[in-house]
């Protein structure tokens, strides 16, 4: 009994670092397969979460494979032929997603919850030593956020990127003639 745990431990951390490879963008969370089970069977996340499945069953092959069918982007198949081999998906809608092990019939259910992106707003517009200065509020601390203007709204060209390290920037840009819009975005 001890040894299979510490079989299990060794193999969580091979698949840990295996995981590390991956390209993340939000959480990553682990499913363990073994005995036909999904460990845990039911998982909560957020959109753009990364859920990796881990066989840590020393004698079977297993599958994890969505309830939904191929072209939907939220179907995945996926066979965790040998003990230790992982795969991972990014869940990037909500919803209720199950599925199961073709081999032994387990199931499981991955639910996924909507993260609401912050609301980026642009304030305090005001003119300062012949510039023209106004506030970025609502951004996320660490990622670039870009600046863009345009002269028709539909024609946008990028000023400057920035990494955010405060939740609010002030952009500083010169007086030109005619009408200028402006608008911040954050990158991934």
């Amino acid at each position: 009994m001890i040894t299979r745990i510490l079989q299990r431990i060794v193999l969580l951390g091979g698949a840990i670092l295996a995981a590390a490879n991956l390209q993340v963008r939000g959480e990553l969370h682990y499913v363990g397969v073994d005995d036909g089970r999904f460990l845990p069977a039911t998982l909560n996340v957020k959109t753009g979460d990364t859920v990796v499945w881990i066989n840590l069953d020393d004698s079977a092959s297993h599958t994890t494979t969505s309830d939904v069918q191929f072209p939907d982007p939220n179907a995945w198949h996926a066979l965790l032929f040998a003990q230790g081999d992982v795969f991972s998906k990014v869940f990037n809608n909500p919803g209720n997603f199950t599925y199961k092990d073709k081999a032994d019939l387990g199931t499981g259910t991955v639910i996924v919850t909507a993260v609401r992106a912050p609301s980026i707003a642009l304030e305090s517009p005001r003119m300062s030593g012949g510039q023209f200065l106004f506030e970025a509020t609502g951004l996320t601390v660490g990622k670039a956020s870009v600046l863009e203007f345009s002269t028709n709204l539909i024609h946008w060209t990028a000023v400057s990127t920035n990494l955010a390290n405060n939740i609010s920037m002030t952009f500083t840009n010169g007086v030109n003639p005619g009408a200028r819009f402006f608008r911040v975005y954050q990158l991934p």
